[in-house]
């Protein structure tokens, strides 16, 4: 009798230790799929939108820029909530909507410019035409 209860008291002292190290490592697996924190990565897409916002996207690239701002405000909700995976994926894909919308703003701008030559161009011509 003495021996089944040593039995039982080991084998409960050895399910605990298994129990227990298993807490640990689900534990530790939780921390480190998480990864560090993601201020570089919300600092630069704030960095990046602020940028558009100079560039003029709110008149070329609005629907790019509004979606940047969206996900860079979700980003820094998901990293108060610990969320550092989630926080980081959406600060970076801010940062590239970001890009987007000054990409399509110089575009624009770069369009604008060119049509505005045009039309100088057009008006020269005309000028030397007209003299001959």
């Amino acid at each position: 009798m003495k021996l089944r209860h040593e039995r039982r008291s080991s084998y409960q002292k050895y399910a605990a230790g298994v129990i227990s190290l298993s807490v640990a490592l689900l534990i530790m697996g939780g921390c480190a799929s998480s990864g560090p924190r993601p201020d570089a990565e919300i600092t630069r897409a704030s960095t990046l939108i602020d940028q558009s916002e100079r560039a003029g996207s709110r008149n070329y690239a609005a629907f790019d820029l509004v979606n940047a701002k969206k996900k860079l405000k979700e980003a820094k909700k998901m990293e108060k909530e610990g969320n550092f995976r989630k926080a980081r994926y959406l600060a970076k894909e801010a940062g590239v909507d970001a890009e987007l919308a000054t990409a399509k703003t110089q575009t624009a701008k770069a369009k604008e410019a060119e049509e505005q030559l045009k039309k100088s161009n057009q008006v020269l011509e005309k000028e030397i035409n007209s003299g001959q």
